[in-house]
């Protein structure tokens, strides 16, 4: 099944949605992805209440050091929005990362971007109209299995 991120340099935002099985490989294409686009100061949604993964502790271990590796900056506040009866992945990458900065495991996607919109130096001065989540030239990756799709330049329609 996909896993889809979007990327908001705007907002300094990233929100990844997973959808049924995912596979380990996958999760280290998204990863990579992730490393890539130099965004571990940004504040992230990962919303995994929809997927399922078999990630090891070791795995789980791996992919927080590539992630630790691949910039110098402070990371941003993550927040998983999970189904209470598969948060293993996401328990076991909060406790092997909490030292890096702050991370949540929510049930609902509203108190997700509620406590991250804290943490946002001045919300105030965005439009109206616009949240962390609205950003009219953010782009997007596709992963399904072994394929990809870059560049998702996603248009707001009025």
């Amino acid at each position: 099944m996909p896993i889809y991120m979007e990327i908001s340099r705007l907002h300094r935002t990233v929100t990844i949605v997973a959808r049924g099985k995912i596979d380990p490989e996958e999760i280290r294409g998204m990863a990579m992805k992730l490393a890539e686009a130099k965004v571990r100061s940004f504040a992230k949604i990962l919303e995994v209440a929809g997927a399922t993964t078999a990630f090891t502790p070791e795995q789980v271990l791996r992919l927080a050091e590539m992630l630790r590796g691949a910039s110098t900056e402070k990371r941003g506040p993550i927040a998983f929005v999970i189904d209470p009866r598969h948060q293993a992945f996401p328990q076991a990458f909060a406790a092997e990362t909490e030292s890096e900065g702050p991370i949540r495991l929510f049930t609902s996607l509203r108190e997700a971007r509620q406590w991250l919109q804290s943490f946002f130096v001045d919300p105030w001065q965005r439009p109206a109209d616009q949240t962390a989540w609205t950003d009219p030239e953010r782009e997007g990756v596709l992963l399904r299995g072994n394929r990809r799709r870059d560049g998702l330049r996603l248009v707001r329609h009025r």
